[in-house]
Formats: structure tokens, C-alpha cells, sequence
């Protein structure tokens, strides 16, 4: 059972969709990563739905068009079970870099409850919980979740497909698309990002650049700088593998070659609309009228 908003309500939400910007620094354009299941000892439907959930986790992180993946029987052909979990542990283990060349090891987990609503009536929810942990130093990196709602519906997800789009947004506002600057002819400034990664007439586009690396004080150590924005682009139209731009921000000299990325946004419309008492009320209203229907 899927409860969809009215098109009075959906346009409020749309009108009032400001984006938050959502920090990142990563300087790799595509990672290198291995899923896996985090829980063991489950009965056999349990197992199944583990399976749904990996492979959805597992497209989720194909359409971000940011991550290479591993196969699972490749990270099997390398590791047993318990190596893997001691890993998961937070023991670092060389041949995760030394043989298969992996960033990120990524521990899948999900549940799926059923709630029984009136006369009969049951909703389900899907969550799939993706923590990546990175591969030379065993730290957590972030977990991302698809307990999210979506613009079409305040509920969460009744099906894996579901959960994974959702973990699609999350996965990209934490890994926006990276692409460089490939041409300027007069005004237009090409990318090459397009359709295929994601993008769409009306986006925005940061140009960023790596800030000078810092010598930790105590262990003398060079750490990596984070990247910092210099310059935005806003989209006119995308093709497949490209994209056409025009300037919005920013005042230094633009040239082929400069480093950009999809800024990474997470919609903070429903968080705020679910916080707002009369907004709230027309949701419970129709959600009500919806189950009396049913």
C-alpha cells in the first residue's frame, strides 16, 4: 500500500524545495568498492531479503556513476568470513589494497517491518543502512541510509527497488558527480558530465580546487586538503556524456581542466514540512481519509 500526495500538497512541496548544501571531500572521481552483509546466522527467508537488499545497495551505487564494484566472490576468493569480520572490527588487513586494489569496504545492513493497519491492511517499510569503512585505515567513513522520504511521498519505501533509489540520493549527496571543464567558447563552458551522470538543464555545477596539503603537527604526517569551491556553474542543457554551463559565481578565470562536481544537496523540504503544524495536519487528514477508503 503506497500513500501519494495530493497535486495541491506535491506543488507546496516543490515551491518550497531550497536545496542544502552538503559537504564533501573526496578527490578521487570513481572509488573502488566491495559490499557486503554485516549480520550472519539468519534463517533462510531472512537470507533472501539480505540478498534483495544487496543488490539494490548494489545498483543504488552503479547509478551513482562514482564507485567501481567488486565482485563478491572476488572479496570471497581473497578472504574468509571471519577475516572479513575482523575487518568490519577495525583491523586493518593489507590485502584488501595489496590484492584487490579496493578504497572502500562497504557493510550492508537492512530490516523490513509490517506494520497491520485497519481492516486488514499492511504497510511495509524497507531500510537499507550502507556503512563504508575505509580500506587502509579501517575508520567508519559514513553510513548512508534510504530511511529518507522521497517528493512523492512522505512514507518510506514498501519494496527494495524502493529503498535503493532512495539510497541513490544519499549515496550521491555525499559522492556528487565529479568532471572537469573540457572546452569555453565565449560564454558556454562544457563539462564532461552529462545525462548518463545524472545531470539536468538547471543544476549547479561547483568548480572546486585542492587547498594546500597540512602537516600534522604532532605526527608530522602531509594530510590531504579538503577541496574548496571557487567558482559555480549553472546547467543549460546535458547530453549523454556532456554538458553545456554558463557562469553563476565566482570570480577567478575559468580554464579546460578545472575540476568540477554536482553540488551536493539534500533537499531539506520534507524535513521542514514535516515540521510545520498545518502542513503536518493535511498529511495526517489524507492519510486518514486514505485508510477509512481502504
Amino acid at each position: 500500500m503506497t500513500f501519494r500526495l495530493s497535486p495541491l500538497l506535491l506543488l507546496l512541496l516543490l515551491s518550497l524545495g531550497a536545496a542544502f548544501p552538503v559537504e564533501a571531500q573526496e578527490e578521487k572521481i570513481v572509488y573502488k568498492l566491495g559490499l557486503i552483509l554485516g549480520e550472519k546466522d539468519k534463517n533462510e527467508k531472512e537470507k533472501k531479503i539480505d540478498v534483495e537488499a544487496l543488490n539494490a545497495a548494489t545498483d543504488a551505487f552503479v547509478a551513482a556513476k562514482r564507485f567501481q564494484m567488486l565482485e563478491r566472490n572476488q572479496l570471497k576468493a581473497v578472504f574468509t568470513e571471519k577475516s572479513l569480520q575482523d575487518f568490519i572490527g577495525g583491523k586493518v588487513n593489507n590485502k584488501l589494497t595489496d590484492v584487490l586494489d579496493l578504497d572502500l569496504i562497504g557493510v550492508v545492513e537492512n530490516s523490513v517491518e509490517t506494520t497491520k493497519q485497519a481492516k486488514g491492511e499492511t504497510w511495509t517499510k524497507w531500510i537499507i543502512n550502507v556503512r563504508l569503512i575505509d580500506v587502509k585505515t579501517a575508520a567508519n567513513v559514513v553510513t548512508l541510509t534510504s530511511e529518507r522520504a522521497s517528493a512523492l511521498s512522505l512514507l518510506p519505501p514498501a519494496t527494495s527497488r524502493e529503498a535503493g533509489a532512495l539510497l541513490t540520493q544519499s549515496i550521491r549527496e555525499a559522492f556528487p558527480p565529479l568532471g572537469y571543464i573540457v572546452q569555453i567558447v565565449g560564454k558556454d563552458v562544457v563539462v564532461d558530465l552529462g545525462s548518463e551522470a545524472g545531470l539536468k538543464k538547471g543544476d549547479t555545477l561547483e568548480v572546486v580546487q585542492k587547498g594546500e596539503d597540512i602537516i600534522h603537527p604532532v605526527t608530522g604526517k602531509i594530510l590531504d586538503a579538503p577541496l574548496k569551491v571557487v567558482g559555480e556553474l549553472k546547467v543549460l542543457s546535458a547530453s549523454p556524456q556532456l554538458a553545456t554551463c554558463k557562469r553563476s559565481g565566482g570570480k577567478g578565470e575559468l580554464q579546460p581542466g578545472n575540476f568540477v562536481r554536482l553540488r551536493g544537496t539534500e533537499s531539506a523540504m520534507i524535513k521542514i514540512l514535516q515540521r510545520i503544524p498545518r502542513i503536518k495536519k493535511v498529511f495526517e487528514k489524507e492519510k486518514g481519509e486514505l485508510e477509512e477508503k481502504n
